[in-house]
């Protein structure tokens, strides 16, 4: 059983701070206010705090008054079965924070999201069933009679908690389907086996011998071409030979010893030239020495000091020194250049003699033969290569073709009779497993057709149904006075609804605004005496919105009546103006845009 308590709401749709209401007051509340009050506003906060929606679909941003535009907060306490909740939630700036509570404990997720799939999960409804059962008007009401025979079925299997039979019909359903398909793909493994193996019986299994090639060499091909090139080509190849044997004898006259040698490079000498010339500088200069000091007399040119013969004597005496010094070094650097020039006309005799060996060891072709051809004796020997390869090429051919005769014959013997052990042996496997699918198969379409909307489903259907008519025919005999009664009629998968007008069937399109609310409401109120029974999809609140608007002044008389019998139940009659002086009341009244309760 769900008790919904006490709604607590600010600034939701034209409402403004500090609004509440206590929904477990009272059996039968008017709730009375003019067009745009904010009556059906009630409900709507209901879903809202409960399972972050609507039934009208009114966005988020809308919810909040607009006049105050500072967000909005709800919160509601509700009881399932014995266990109290509670549920808080604030919306401000484009954020929601929703709070969960049982008894005192904090049992919110760390999401908003998850936090409202808790409490679908406590409720035990989903936001349609819930919707139906607490708010009905006569422009959306229960959608029960007036709906689809198929949905009106699937209605009932919601509300009375069939799902499961469902959700096992599905289960066994795609069974069925896999199981068909593997005894689809298992059938016509096996149709293409036996069709293989009818199609490829041999009627002769014997593999046949390889018959021997006859030996023949390739060197016969290629002496041949080269022959074919010799005698094209045989004035240009005798020339060749010619040009190849004077090569030859030029490379014989090489200096082998000097190649062998391996000489480096001598050092470059210069040097010695530039020193040389230096030191030949000395000997002028001293020479000029010599001379300039032998023309002295008595006083220094320079210094103008008077100066000895002695004195004169040994400079000369140092400049000849430095002379005959300075000859003896240009010498011996003579001597030194000579010896260098030397090594380096043999170095270059050295380099002359090796590129003479690179040539001549890069022309000679040592292929070649030495002597030239005779046309006559190639024409010879081409003849007689041409007939044997001939002979041999016939023969390889002729027996090659056999053995791939042989061969492909062989291949598919082997290959067919691999094949016929394997399909053999897997047709077995297909045949034993096939036998067992088939078994599991029937047992599954068995369950499927239990567990289907025609089964087990329709069955329980058709037993409840005879219940909810029941029930649904007591009170709408009150509302009525008699005159209508609804009957249900279960075929295959679907649920008729024949109504009767005094004994007479109509159609339930025929009934006036006023007849279908009678309907329409007794139908609602025995659905959820019959859910207090089997199921714990009950709930005690209920909204009728300007229900009574479309019925007369009696009608309205039975309608309380009826709804002051039901336990369990705090209805809530919302109406533009009509009130009865014995129920409870409550006021919507506006002042400055905003809605309030009194």
């Amino acid at each position: 059983m769900i008790t919904l308590k006490t709604l607590k709401w600010d600034n939701c749709f034209s409402y403004g701070k500090d609004n509440n209401i206590n929904l477990n007051n009272s059996t039968l509340t008017q709730l009375v206010g003019t067009n745009g009050m904010g009556k059906s506003s009630i409900p709507l906060i209901i879903e809202e705090a409960l399972y972050n929606k609507n039934s009208k679909g009114i966005k988020k941003a809308d919810i909040q008054n607009r006049f105050v535009n500072a967000g909005y907060n709800i919160q509601l306490s509700f009881a399932v079965e014995d266990t109290d909740y509670s549920i808080d939630v604030r919306r401000s700036r484009g954020s929601i924070k929703v709070k969960l509570f049982e008894g005192a404990e904090d049992i919110s997720s760390h999401t908003a999201t998850n936090t409202y799939k808790t409490v679908e999960q406590i409720l035990g409804l989903d936001f349609k069933t819930f919707t139906q059962l607490v708010y009905q008007n006569t422009n959306a009401s229960l959608q029960f009679l007036t709906a689809t025979d198929a949905n009106r079925k699937k209605f009932l299997i919601d509300l009375l908690n069939l799902e499961d039979y469902v959700a096992y019909y599905d289960v066994f359903r795609e069974l069925a389907r896999t199981s068909g398909q593997e005894l689809a793909e298992l059938d016509g493994k096996s149709k293409t086996i036996v069709k293989w193996l009818n199609d490829n019986k041999l009627d002769d299994s014997t593999i046949l011998p390889m018959i021997k090639l006859p030996e023949y060499s390739e060197e016969d091909e290629k002496g041949l071409r080269n022959l074919l090139v010799d005698f094209e080509n045989i004035s240009e190849k005798n020339q060749k030979i010619n040009e190849n044997n004077t090569y030859k004898q030029l490379f014989a006259q090489l200096d082998m010893k000097l190649i062998q040698s391996g000489l480096e490079e001598p050092e470059s000498f210069d040097d010695l030239i530039s020193k040389k010339g230096r030191v030949g500088g000395y000997v002028s200069e001293w020479e000029k020495k010599e001379e300039k000091y032998k023309n002295l007399e008595g006083t220094c040119p320079t210094c103008e000091q008077p100066i000895t013969e002695n004195f004169v004597e040994r400079w000369i005496l140092e400049a000849r020194e430095q002379v005959e010094s300075h000859k003896e070094q240009v010498e011996l650097l003579d001597t030194e250049i000579q010896s260098r020039i030397a090594e380096k006309n043999t170095y270059n005799k050295y380099k002359e003699e090796k590129n003479k060996f690179e040539d001549l060891y890069s022309r000679v072709d040592r292929d070649l033969p030495t002597e030239v051809h005779n046309a006559d004796d190639l024409q010879e020997k081409i003849t007689t290569l041409k007939e044997r390869i001939s002979h041999a090429k016939s023969q390889i051919q002729e027996i090659a073709t056999e053995n791939e005769e042989r061969t492909k014959k062989n291949t598919r013997v082997q290959v067919i009779l691999e094949q016929t052990a394997e399909f053999e042996t897997e047709l077995e496997g297909i045949t034993d497993k096939l036998s067992k699918v088939e078994e599991k198969a029937g047992h599954i379409e068995v369950l499927k057709k239990a567990f289907s909307t025609n089964g087990l489903i329709a069955y329980k259907i058709e037993n409840m149904v005879k219940e909810l008519e029941d029930l649904a025919n007591d009170y709408l005999a009150e509302l009525s006075d008699g005159r209508f009664s609804i009957n249900f009629v279960v075929t295959n998968d679907k649920l008729n609804v024949e109504v009767t007008d005094n004994g007479n069937i109509i159609d339930i399109t025929a009934l006036s605004s006023g007849e279908l609310t009678r309907v329409n409401t007794a139908t609602l109120i025995a659905i959820r005496k019959l859910m207090s029974s089997i199921s714990k999809s009950r709930i005690n609140v209920l909204f009728l919105d300007e229900v009574i608007n479309v019925l007369d002044e009696q009608g309205r008389e039975k309608l309380v009546e009826v709804l002051l019998r039901e336990e369990g139940l705090n209805t809530y009659i919302v109406s533009h103006g009509w009130t009865h002086p014995l129920l409870d009341k409550i006021e919507v009244l506006k002042t400055d845009n905003i809605s309030r309760l009194e």
